[in-house]
């Protein structure tokens, strides 16, 4: 083949190239796929944290693995981009599979009320400081809570990083046999010596002095001791545990934060009253208008006590009372175990009265959801469901103690006549 004009020669070059491209291409061989789990990851250009940065990646981007050293691996971004990352920092597809879906799920979750975060607050993937955590809320952002659990301070996080890279095994040839070669041989290694006659009192142990067998075996018997006495120390140490809650953002992010972060979004005229306990989901049942005071609003809640693994142990409600101009109790259970969620009906033009629902657990360990309608002053019982399903993922084991229905009682605030009445019978003891 002939090129004589310099169009030949270049157009011959350039496929030449083509060729030597796609040839290493083919001869690149890629070791897996996986995502950025962290809110930002740093590609660096060598293995070494101290090397320069190559590009930074965001949570969910893909990257293609195509180097392992250890823990270390190498990844090329969507753009080409070749750098080193930590192997802990990527999610293997089927565990980002996994997020999207448990996201999906609590995106669909009632409002358990509202909150604001004290500081800049991290979302983690799962309730444990050491899980990836893909998003920030800042300071004064308000979130709205979706579910509550404990979990151990030092916990490992149950998603760990289930990525798995193993460096290909390079393709070795057989080797060729070499002809025996005729000549001098080195001599066969020697016979190992044999060991002294008195071995056996050579290597006795020797345990806090111990000489004979007997003071042998009981120094062996008490070590063994100390050890279990050790363990059974070990665990019966108390462990740290800190509350966590489930947060969706404004942008549809839903993730888990640190609980003792949040500040609830009630009224402090109304949070006066819990009482040194946790207020873990709020509610407005309606509103009236006050002449004094403006617009005031009914509530539910449900409080904590302790740390019991429960999502709450009691619920009140609070009506405006308009004579007074204060909030008092309408309705209130405690000593309960209960779950999430708490849902109230919306109200559909309605001015004065909501339906609410609340699940609770009773003496026979099963939990019934029971539907209470509230008429702007009183709380009724309407009806009890037994539910079939699975617990929620942050009720674990409750407290034993039932609710029984037929003792429930409301606690209305009682108008002058009946407390003048009241007074005048006991004083005349009928």
């Amino acid at each position: 083949m002939k090129m004589d004009s310099p169009a030949d020669i270049k157009l011959f070059a350039t496929l030449l190239a083509l060729v030597c491209l796609i040839s290493c291409a083919e001869e690149r061989q890629t070791l897996g796929q996986a995502y950025v789990a962290p809110q930002t990851l740093t590609v660096r250009s060598e293995i070494s944290m101290k090397s320069g940065s190559v590009t930074a990646l965001k949570h969910g981007d893909r990257v293609t693995i195509v180097d392992v050293q250890r823990r270390m691996v190498k990844v090329e971004t969507a753009s080409g981009s070749e750098g080193w990352v930590d192997s802990t920092d990527l999610l293997s597809p089927e565990q980002m599979t996994q997020i999207q879906q448990e996201r999906e799920r609590q995106r669909a979750l009632p409002s358990q009320g509202a909150a604001t975060a004290f500081e800049v607050l991290n979302i983690h993937i799962e309730p444990s400081r050491r899980s990836p955590a893909f998003a920030q809320i800042p300071e004064g952002v308000g979130v709205v809570m979706l579910g509550r659990l404990r979990a151990p301070k030092n916990a490992l996080p149950a998603k760990t990083s289930s990525l798995v890279v193993e460096r290909p095994q390079p393709v070795r040839r057989p080797k060729k046999e070499q002809p025996a070669r005729i000549g001098f041989r080195p001599p066969s290694k020697p016979a190992p010596p044999k060991p002294p006659a008195n071995w056996l009192d050579l290597s006795a142990e020797r345990i806090d002095g111990a000489e004979t067998p007997k003071e042998l075996e009981a120094a062996k018997k008490k070590a063994a001791q100390d050890l279990a006495a050790k363990k059974t120390a070990e665990a019966k140490k108390p462990v740290v545990m800190e509350d966590w809650t489930l947060v969706r953002t404004k942008a549809g992010d839903t993730g888990w934060v640190l609980t003792r972060n949040l500040l609830i979004s009630v009224p402090d005229e109304v949070a006066q009253y819990a009482e040194g306990k946790r207020i873990t989901s709020y509610f407005e049942l309606g509103s009236v208008n006050d002449e004094e005071k403006g617009l005031k609003h009914h509530w539910l809640w449900t409080t904590l006590a302790g740390s019991d693994p429960v999502d709450f142990d009691s619920w009140r409600v609070f009506i405006w009372n308009l004579r007074r101009h204060r909030y008092e109790t309408s309705y209130r259970q405690r000593d309960l175990a209960g779950r999430f969620p708490v849902q109230v009906d919306p109200t559909e033009g309605k001015t004065i009265g909501r339906t609410f629902h609340i699940t609770t657990k009773d003496d026979d360990d099963k939990f019934r959801k029971r539907t209470y309608n509230f008429d702007g002053t009183r709380v009724h019982l309407a009806g009890t469901e037994d539910l079939t399903g699975e617990p929620s993922a942050t009720e674990t084991q409750a407290k034993p103690n039932g609710l029984d229905t037929n003792k429930m009682e409301s606690k209305a605030h009682p108008g002058w006549f009946r407390r003048q009445w009241s007074t005048l019978t006991s004083r005349f003891g009928r």
